[in-house]
């Protein structure tokens, strides 16, 4: 256990330091909006639609409020997308080298990589409208979080290739809206002028998350390898916690973490959390049985999604202020309702040439991405990565991106979401031919680097910008339209392409043919924005 103890400290060493920096520059950032005005009119948010000769616009007027997100508020944000990317980064990852370890080939491993993607695709923007519908972001998002997570368990309980499509697709059916109903809740509550910079810089603690999760359960995944014997496969140096309550001793800890300002202390009170929540999994195991291989990814899964639930339900109303809320809700309702109507909104952003051509390159990107998400941990494994090392390349990805949340805001403003779309692009073909040419795992780290760095704009810039051109009432209905442009309609396509050019050449050339292709596409995009007289996506 002594390797999941040094990493686990290191990392929260990192989030550690970064909520010690976070805190300072919030304190300077106050200080100077208390000079500021207070009195912040009105502001009208006209999106222009192109088409038919004529402009037409969206009044999206909305008060902007003077007073930016509390410091609670904040926190919450911030626990919530650690603990929801933390457990992501725990299975995900190790998805589709789990299905491979199955005996499963290439062409089924890309069906499967396929089924959520697709699903996302046709149920992302239902659930979109049937939330926004109701008005009740957070209700649906409990209950799409649960059900999901339930069936995403059972995925790991039977091998067959049939019952794995019928669980990756309830699965991915329930958990279409989770990703972006979270975001479209946080930034409804970052809309004052203070934080408008807030959304990469909140998305920022999901990167280190995903990493986090990633990098133990490869440590797992060393330790206790498949097919191996009740003892892990290294002696466990770590000393028990002394406590008649495990996880009581988790939940205090974990306390002590949210009120510490001190980084170094924050990351002792981290680490002791997580010796007692090793130490609660013993307990457990050791009256049943030990879990070996990929069985640890699930569990992971399972634990990290426990403090996710309880922080969504943070952010439902509270019960003194239900009637005003509802009050304000139906009113909302009745304006918005007035003022566009789901399909009216949906053809006028048709209208719009510039929405239509960056939902489209969102879902070439998405294609990219579904190709070398499903593989490359396959061509880690090929050249003879082990749990371990696919754990600390996506650590790598991971605090490599979190500095690009933490500055997205500001970079995109100065580059434009133009530029930010093209290098994103041109990012997937380093990223393929790396995988194409690597020799030894660690070959890999540029690669995980580049996406790290390059995901963490692109999504930010997306998502704000999906949320710009949103007409009124449906905020949620279109970032979850990006997210099954790309994670639904892209990712699936990519999948199965990947699967069957890794079926049919290997994975290696794969990566080289996609490479190619994406390199082409970018010259086309290039052109394209040099005829135009205006900048794209503003």
């Amino acid at each position: 256990m002594r390797i999941i103890r040094h990493r686990t400290a290191a990392v929260c060493l990192v989030v550690a330091a970064a909520i010690q920096i976070h805190g300072v520059a919030s304190i300077h950032k106050h200080d100077l909006h208390r000079h500021s005005r207070t009195d912040v009119p009105r502001r009208k948010n006209l999106i222009a639609i192109r088409g038919g000769g004529r402009s037409n616009a969206i009044d999206n007027s909305s008060p902007i409020p003077s007073q930016s997100a509390s410091k609670s508020t904040l926190q919450a944000m911030r626990l919530l997308y650690l603990t929801y990317y933390a457990s992501l980064g725990a299975l995900m990852p190790y998805l589709p080298v789990y299905f491979h370890s199955l005996g499963h080939k290439g062409t089924s491993i890309g069906l499967l990589g396929a089924v959520k993607p697709l699903t996302t695709l046709l149920a992302a923007p239902l659930w979109g409208i049937i939330s926004d519908k109701s008005g009740n972001h957070v209700s649906t998002l409990q209950f799409t979080f649960v059900t999901s997570l339930v069936c995403q368990l059972l995925v790991g309980m039977n091998s067959n290739l049939t019952y794995l499509m019928v669980t990756v697709f309830v699965t991915a059916l329930l958990n279409a809206p989770v990703k972006s109903l979270i975001d479209s809740i946080v930034m409804s509550k970052l809309t004052s002028e203070e934080d408008k910079y807030q959304f990469g810089r909140m998305r920022l603690w999901g990167q280190l998350g995903f990493g986090a999760g990633s990098s133990l359960v490869g440590s797992l995944l060393s330790l206790y390898p498949a097919g191996s014997a009740t003892k892990p496969s290294t002696p466990s140096t770590s000393a028990p916690v002394h406590s008649d309550n495990p996880i009581g001793k988790v939940i205090e800890t974990g306390i002590e973490i949210a009120s510490e300002s001190n980084a170094e202390t924050a990351a002792i009170c981290t680490v002791n959390a997580c010796d007692a929540l090793v130490e609660f999994t013993r307990d457990i195991l050791g009256k049943t049985r030990a879990l070996e291989g990929y069985e640890w990814a699930f569990l992971a899964h399972a634990v990290l999604s426990i403090p996710t639930y309880f922080c969504i339900r943070k952010f439902r109303p509270a019960k003194s202020d239900a009637a005003i809320d509802q009050k304000k809700q139906k009113q909302k309702s009745v304006e918005e309702t007035k003022g566009t109507n789901i399909m009216d909104g949906l053809r006028l952003v048709a209208k719009n040439s510039d929405a239509l051509v960056f939902f489209f390159l969102v879902f070439v990107i998405g294609t990219s991405s579904g190709c070398i998400e499903n593989f490359a941990y396959v061509r880690v494994r090929e050249v003879g990565g082990t749990g371990n090392n696919m754990g600390i390349l996506r650590l790598v990805s991971s605090l490599a991106g979190a500095p690009m949340f933490w500055f997205s805001g500001p970079m995109t403003e100065a580059l434009g979401n133009d530029v930010v779309l093209v290098l994103s692009l041109l990012a997937y073909v380093a990223r393929f031919l790396n995988y194409a040419w690597m020799k030894h795992p660690y070959h890999a780290l540029p690669a995980e680097a580049l996406r790290g760095i390059t995901f963490a704009l692109f999504w930010s810039s997306g998502s704000m910008y999906a949320h710009k051109i949103s007409p009124p009432g449906m905020k949620a209905t279109m970032l979850l339209t990006m997210n099954a442009m790309y994670g639904g309609l892209g990712q699936s396509l990519g999948a199965i392409v990947g699967g069957k050019l890794q079926t049919n050449f290997g994975t290696a050339k794969t990566f080289i043919y996609s490479g190619i292709f994406d390199f082409c596409f970018v010259g086309a995009l290039v052109v394209y924005l040099l005829t135009r007289s205006d900048r794209a996506f503003t």
